[in-house]
C-alpha cells in the first residue's frame, strides 16, 4: 500500500502589502503594551537586532552610544542615515515576523488563501489603478480636471476596496492602506497575483456605495447587518463584511 505523501507546509516567500503600523498597534495589544526589554525573551530579540546591526555596519557597533551620539549631532549625517536606515530595517523585519507568527495563530485574525481581488465596476479603487495613465489623454478631452481629483483622492483617501474574485457567495470586501504596499507594488498588481491575506473585519458596507457616483452621498447611513434582519428586507443581499488587510503575500506551491 502506497504511503500517502506528508502535506508540504506552505511558507510566506514573498511580502507584497504590510501595514506596518496597524501590525505594531495588534501587536501592542497582544502583548499588553510595547515590548518589555527586561523580560529574557525580548532582550534575545534585541540581542539578535543589535548583532546584526553590527554585522552589516562594521564591528564595535554600539547602539546606546550610538543614539546618544545620534541625539548630541555628533554623528557624520551619511552615516547616521545608513545607520538609521539598517536599524529601521532590522526592526521592521522582526515586527513581520512577530506579526505573522501571531496572527497565523489567531482566530479573530482572518486568513483569505489564494485569493484574487479585482476592483469594483465603476468604483473609486478602479480609478486608483488606472489613474496614472490619465495622463496620455489631452485635458481638453476630459470633462473634470483629473489633477485636482487624484489630489483630492490623495487628501480624503487612505484606503481602497477590492472584492474577492468568485466568492460564492459574495460577501467580503477586502479594504488596502495605499501607503503600506512593498517591493514596488500597487493596488492594480494586487488582480494579477494568487496571494494570502490577514485581515481584520472591521464593519459593513452596502455593495451600492462602492459605485463612484454614490461615494459622497452621506444622506442615508448604511444599515447595520441586525436593522436589516429586524426589517426582514432585501438589503442584506447587498450588504457585504468589510476587512481591512494588515498583511498579503506570495505563499510557496
Amino acid at each position: 500500500m502506497a504511503k500517502a505523501k506528508k502535506q508540504k507546509e506552505r511558507k510566506i516567500i514573498k511580502v507584497v502589502y504590510f501595514d506596518e503600523q496597524a501590525a505594531r498597534d495588534y501587536i501592542d495589544i497582544v502583548n499588553g503594551g510595547r515590548l518589555d526589554w527586561s523580560t529574557e525573551e525580548d532582550k534575545e530579540k534585541l540581542a539578535k537586532i543589535v548583532a546584526e546591526i553590527d554585522a552589516e555596519i562594521g564591528g564595535g557597533f554600539k547602539l546606546l552610544t550610538w543614539l546618544k551620539a545620534s541625539l548630541n549631532s555628533k554623528v557624520g549625517s551619511e552615516y547616521n542615515r545608513e545607520t538609521k536606515s539598517i536599524i529601521g530595517a532590522k526592526l521592521t523585519s522582526t515586527l513581520l515576523t512577530d506579526y505573522i507568527s501571531i496572527a497565523s495563530a489567531d482566530d479573530t485574525v482572518y486568513k483569505f488563501n489564494d485569493c484574487i481581488v479585482y476592483a469594483p465596476e465603476n468604483s473609486i479603487s478602479i480609478y486608483k489603478m488606472y489613474s496614472p495613465y490619465t495622463i496620455i489623454f489631452p485635458k481638453q478631452d476630459i470633462p473634470i480636471d483629473l489633477e485636482k481629483l487624484n489630489e483630492a483622492l490623495e487628501n480624503a483617501r487612505g484606503y481602497y476596496e477590492m472584492k474577492i474574485f468568485n466568492e460564492d457567495p459574495e460577501s467580503s470586501i477586502l479594504r488596502f492602506n495605499i501607503k503600506a504596499f512593498r517591493n514596488n507594488y500597487n493596488l492594480s498588481d494586487l488582480t494579477k497575483m494568487k496571494l494570502k491575506y490577514f485581515a481584520i473585519k472591521v464593519g459593513t458596507c452596502d455593495v451600492g456605495k462602492l459605485d463612484m457616483s454614490k461615494e459622497f452621498d452621506f444622506s442615508k447611513p448604511t444599515p447595520t447587518a441586525e436593522s436589516v434582519l429586524q426589517q426582514g428586507t432585501s438589503i442584506s443581499e447587498t450588504l457585504l463584511t468589510v476587512y481591512d488587510v494588515i498583511f498579503a503575500g506570495v505563499e510557496n506551491e
